[in-house]
């Protein structure tokens, strides 16, 4: 592989560190089965299993149209991010010593929905940052691949992960809820682990930090225009939004299964070992698409999958013995690909988007995405009222909308600036030294930041 320069190399390897040990550090706190199994059992609520993921998605989405401005102007955000993630991610250890210490079931569930929403506003609180080194030092031609390799590997530990929480799960050592606290401990350790790394990275410096930093004021009141400078940015946005539909069904397909009762009980660490390696195949997938054939082939494929995945597991359940294990794992299967789906989102952005103003646009596409994360917890308070097979055929049909607009979205590989009304006349140039002055800004940098 050619690298453009130092950073480019260096950044490649601590960045996707970072993120193969945050997806490991997901398979002992996953949103989509440990916490939904952990929360029904200490509470018996579906509400409450809505609330941890809604808590989860608008956690992720909220803070970074507030962090948009300030981003662009900002410096060394590979320490902001750590000390953030450090303290936020730390915080899931208050449940772990709850559970040792046998306090009520209420308060250990309040507990954790608490150091929950920490744990998830940080997560948000640092992507934008994340993105922004991402898109300034990581070359165009190595992103999807670093991607693609981030999630497989982080794929693979997340793989050694379910077989450790197969055997916790399964050891009758371990009674609920002190195995799940053993859970919690290990994805902390994980957590902090990826903190690690991204402080290891390089941040060079910005070109004027005065003259490129916005107020949050700012960008909220230019939304329209910037929506209406970047047409290719908001017809994806569009189907981001929709395909954002499938957070409906991730906290409730295991609890459907359970209910379903075609599968034994023992089957959900099973199904979380195969989610597992729907991500390594997902991530090798999307990033392979993204690279050789385009994001939008990468979005078409997503789309497509995310359909597949609440018929699947619906369809499953009306079937018997190894049949119904086998469609059941192929819908979660499905679960774990597209767990990886932003890929598409993302690269696509970071092709027709500018340098200089791809924080925000990051930061829009995440605010407009944030009002589908309140969906699960008002699908927990219908469930009273609808069956939940309701909920997977919604999602079904807003997918249908989701890939139809996905076909109409143009290649940005086969348009110019003019073509995809980008507008770049009005946007701030791209900031991309030579090799030489981003060695010289590396190195003052480092060295401004030690005194």
């Amino acid at each position: 592989m050619k690298w453009r320069d130092a950073v480019d190399r260096r950044n490649f390897y601590f960045m996707t560190a970072n993120g193969a040990l945050y997806f490991t550090a997901l398979a002992f706190i996953d949103s989509n089965i440990i916490v939904p199994l952990f929360l029904n059992n200490l509470t018996h609520s579906p509400l409450l299993v809505g609330l941890a993921a809604t808590v989860r998605s608008v956690g992720f989405f909220l803070p970074q149209i507030l962090l948009a401005g300030w981003v662009t102007g900002a410096e060394h955000l590979n320490r902001f991010i750590f000390r953030t993630h450090f303290f936020t991610r730390s915080q899931l250890l208050i449940p772990v010593l709850a559970i040792w210490f046998s306090w009520p079931a209420s308060v250990t569930a309040t507990l954790f929905l608490i150091s929950f929403t920490i744990f998830a506003f940080g997560e948000g609180v640092g992507q934008v940052p994340w993105m922004d080194i991402f898109g300034r030092t990581i070359d165009e031609s190595h992103r999807g691949k670093m991607m693609g390799i981030m999630q497989s590997l982080g794929g693979l530990g997340a793989f050694g992960g379910t077989l450790l929480v197969q055997r916790i799960l399964g050891s009758p050592r371990w009674e609920f809820p002190t195995d799940f606290s053993l859970l919690f401990l290990l994805a902390v350790t994980f957590l902090l682990a990826s903190a690690f790394a991204i402080r290891f990275a390089k941040d060079p410096a910005k070109q004027s930090r005065n003259a490129r930093e916005l107020s949050v004021s700012h960008v909220i009141s230019h939304i329209p225009q910037y929506l209406r400078d970047h047409r290719l940015f908001t017809r994806m946005l569009v189907v981001q939004v929709l395909t954002g539909f499938n957070v409906l069904g991730f906290p409730f397909y295991i609890l459907f299964v359970q209910q379903a009762g075609v599968l034994p009980r023992w089957a959900a660490a099973i199904l979380l070992t195969i989610q597992v390696l729907g991500q390594v195949s997902g991530g090798l997938l999307l990033g392979y698409f993204s690279d050789r054939v385009g994001n939008r082939k990468t979005i078409i494929v997503t789309t497509v999958i995310n359909l597949l995945v609440p018929l699947v597991i619906l369809f499953s359940q009306r079937l018997a013995g190894l049949a119904a294990f086998i469609g059941t794992g192929l819908g979660f299967l499905g679960v774990g690909m597209v767990l990886g789906g932003w890929l598409g989102f993302v690269n696509y952005l970071m092709e027709t988007t500018p340098t200089a103003k791809r924080p925000i646009y990051v930061s829009l596409s995440n605010l407009f995405a944030s009002p589908v994360g309140l969906l699960p917890i008002a699908a927990g308070a219908f469930l009273k009222l609808i069956p939940m097979n309701w909920i997977f055929w919604t999602i079904a049909f807003i997918e249908i909308l989701a890939v139809m607009m996905a076909m109409r979205l143009p290649d940005p590989r086969k348009l110019d600036a003019n073509e995809a009304n980008i507008g770049r006349p009005r946007l701030a140039p791209a900031f991309r030294p030579d090799d030489r002055q981003r060695h010289e800004t590396t190195n003052e940098s480092e060295d401004k930041g030690e005194h």
